[in-house]
């Protein structure tokens, strides 16, 4: 699929921050209905990975996502569990490469994410998401922000494939 454009992403964060608890639940069964699976996939790693009180973020953005991708496009394929897990596979495998390796590979490997990820304006906005309020000290977020950043980008490769 086609890059999102950055006026999108802003368009559509900021509509569904701005949207009301009733507006959000409403969206969050269309999406539901829409990608069972994601869906799914999503709140299951919230509940397994993460605190009670840090849950709802991951769905949430994953709504976002969905909004996002769907946006002059109409409803996207419903996503298999199958492309979930392939896609998690490679982002895991894609950590472990950077992990083994020295400071400079892990700097050329995020370059040439930065450089040939086909929606990181999308990713990027996540990470600044799930970074919110830790800007200036990266090393006092919460533990969860890395595994939510590697399962959100799992779902974005996949509805960046529906």
């Amino acid at each position: 699929m086609n890059t999102i454009s950055g006026k999108i992403i802003d368009r559509t964060w900021k509509r569904i921050n701005e949207s009301t608890p009733e507006d959000i639940q409403q969206l969050t069964q269309k999406m539901l209905a829409e990608q069972p699976i994601a869906g799914a996939y999503l709140m299951a790693v919230e509940e397994l990975l993460m605190p009670e009180e840090e849950r709802g973020n991951l769905l949430l953005i994953g709504l976002i996502l969905w909004e996002i991708m769907s946006a002059g496009r109409g409803p996207m394929r419903q996503v298999t569990q199958e492309e979930i897990e392939a896609a998690e596979a490679l982002n895991v495998q894609f950590l472990e490469e950077l992990e083994a390796g020295s400071e400079m590979d892990y700097q050329e490997g995020m370059q040439r994410l930065a450089t040939t990820y086909n929606q990181w304006p999308i990713l990027s906005a996540v990470v600044e998401a799930l970074m919110a309020g830790n800007e200036d000290d990266p090393n006092s977020a919460p533990e969860s922000v890395g595994m939510a950043l590697l399962h959100l980008k799992t779902i974005l490769d996949c509805f960046d494939k529906a």
